[in-house]
């Protein structure tokens, strides 16, 4: 099974809902999104110093983080999904569940295509700097986009079983990234 394979299985119906989500269930979450934040960031600066790439030591650390990012975050947040809504019987709620985890495939295979390019067997043919600076950006703006959209939709979704300390942490997450952008 390679890498991203286990990320389309069919997805079994959760055998337990949470009746109420409270803030200590959203801080894995919330976590993994801060540290994939970051890693924006290095990939930004990494993408505004092309055609300049970082040292080997700089290349290998990105690596391993794209690669962690790219399998292990996505099946702990789709397993978190599953925790919360398990199978959800409402339109709406399957369709944005869908979606987000389309877009964990897609950044799986975007984290892929880049690490093709950044691993040091390839970053000694010379990677095209115009492409890669395309493929950073795609990456990082596009993450940065579904990290917005997924909280949101827990947000949306999750609105009458949110206790009030969980409520206050996504809304301040998402003002945060209001002000950022």
């Amino acid at each position: 099974m390679t890498d991203i394979q286990h990320l389309f299985k069919p997805r079994r119906p959760a055998t337990r809902r949470w009746h109420v989500i409270d803030e200590i269930d959203l801080v894995p979450l919330l976590s993994d999104h801060m540290r994939s934040e970051q890693l924006c960031s290095r990939l930004e600066k990494c993408a505004d110093a092309l055609p300049e790439l970082p040292d080997a030591e700089e290349i290998e650390s990105l690596c391993d983080a794209l690669d962690a990012q790219a399998v292990e975050q996505a099946s702990r947040e789709d397993a978190l999904l599953d925790a919360l809504f398990g199978a959800e019987a409402e339109p709406l709620a399957d369709t944005l569940l869908a979606y987000v985890r389309a877009q964990h495939v897609t950044f799986a295979v975007q984290a892929q295509d880049i690490l093709a390019v950044l691993r040091p067997h390839a970053v000694d043919r010379g990677p095209c700097a115009a492409t890669l600076g395309y493929m950073l950006r795609c990456f990082f703006d596009g993450c940065r986009a579904a990290m917005a959209f997924e909280e949101l939709a827990i947000r949306t979704l999750a609105e009458a079983r949110l206790t009030p300390a969980a409520r206050l942490l996504l809304d301040n997450r998402l003002q945060a990234r209001c002000r950022v952008a």
